[in-house]
Order: structure tokens, then sequence, then C-alpha cells
């Protein structure tokens, strides 16, 4: 074997470089099961924040709305339950978000954007609930859509500005400071009605389709406040 100099060998034995890559393999192995076991630490955080949103919602608002829940489902046998129900009040679970929708007559008189009496006490229902649960939501977007009915800026400026309604009570009412907990509006007006996906191919006639008769558009007006749950493994 190769000796240098001063006697000693050049290159690690074969049992150093098997003991090396042992090493190297288990603290892989350390890493990954740490990896997991934060990840399913977060998954279980998040359904315990979901499963509590969903139960005081429901202890709460049951009496005066009808409540939909659907867990775990594909997006087609959600947007097929959706398009099917007639809730006034919707929560959808999904493994990294909960999506809580209200059909437009919940918290708005028709044509409106001030929140009217009856929406304010469904909010100050709704608001407390999500603000005791931030500690495991990265994320609150407050969405707003409406049918095709009226022209594309009244729809968008109407879903815009319930939206914002929404959002300004949250954070004034409710506490939720956006410079702390992550808080935005959007509108989407006519353009995502109940069932369309994000990359799914759509056209006019399809979303024609998705307003063909009242009960389809009373769906499609409607607010979602979707809250993305954290899945970060530190």
């Amino acid at each position: 074997m190769l000796k240098d100099k001063f006697g000693f060998n050049f290159w690690p034995s074969f049992t150093d470089l098997m003991l090396s890559l042992v090493l190297v393999v288990l603290i892989i192995l350390f890493v990954v099961s740490k990896m997991i076991a934060s990840g399913s630490e977060n998954l279980d955080k998040a359904r315990d924040s979901q499963k509590s949103i969903q139960s005081q919602i429901q202890d709460n608002i049951s009496g005066n709305y009808t409540i939909a829940v659907i867990s775990d489902k594909s997006n087609e046998e959600t947007n097929e339950q959706m398009k099917n129900s007639q809730a006034d009040i919707t929560i959808i679970n999904k493994l990294d978000r909960q999506t809580i929708t209200f059909s437009d007559k919940i918290l708005f008189d028709s044509g409106r954007s001030d929140l009217k009496p009856a929406g304010y006490e469904v909010l100050k229902i709704v608001g407390p609930v999500v603000a005791a649960n931030l500690e495991n939501i990265s994320e609150i977007q407050i969405q707003g859509h409406a049918d095709i009915v009226n022209t594309d800026d009244f729809n968008l400026t109407l879903a815009s500005a319930r939206a914002m309604a929404v959002y300004k009570f949250l954070q004034t009412s409710v506490g939720i400071d956006p410079a702390k907990y992550l808080m935005s509006i959007t509108s989407f007006g006519k353009y995502k009605p109940v069932g369309r996906e994000a990359g799914q191919y759509f056209d006019q006639a399809k979303l024609e389709a998705a307003n063909a008769n009242n009960d389809l558009k009373a769906k499609n007006r409607r607010i979602e406040i979707v809250l993305f749950y954290k899945n970060d493994m530190k």
C-alpha cells in the first residue's frame, strides 16, 4: 500500500470508507425522519384547527343557517357536491387549506357591498374562531365571486368590494393584523364559477353553462375565506 514519507498509509482503508458511508446514510435517515415527523406534526395541527373551526361554526350558526362540510374529496367530487348543495355555508377541508364559503345572501343584500346586520352576526362568530387558530395558519385569502349578470367591471368591482368588507371586518373588528398574519383579498368577478379549477380549460360557453339557471347563478355569487395551513418543516 502506498505510504507517504513518514510511513503512514496515504489512502484510507476499505473499512474506513465503509464506516464513513454508513455514517452518511445514518445522518440522511435521521434528517429525513425529522422532516417526516415535522410534517406529520404540522398536518396534525392543521387537522385540529380545521376541526375546531368547523365544529364551532356548526355549533353557533347551524341554528339559523344550513351548513355543509366536504372533507378529503378530490376536486371533481368537491365540485360536484358544491353544485348539488343547497347549504348557506359550505366548509371544505383539504390537507393544506380550509375554505369557508358563504352564499351572497348571508352577508350582503343584492347588489350591495356593505355587510348587512345578519352578516355582521355571522362574521362575529366566524372571525374570532379563525383568529383563535392563527398559530397554525400561514395565509388568509378572502375571495369575491359573482355570476355573469351585468358587466365585467361591475362584477369585478362588486366582488372586490364585498371581499374588502370582510377583510376590514377581520382586521378592525376581530383584530387580525395583516402586518403579522398575511391576509389579502381577490376578486374573480364572474370568471371562477363553482367547479372551475386553476389550469382547467375554460371558455365563454363553459362560463355560460356554469350560470345556466338561477340556482347556479346564486351559487356563484359567493364569498370565500380560504385558510392556508402551515406546512413548513423546521
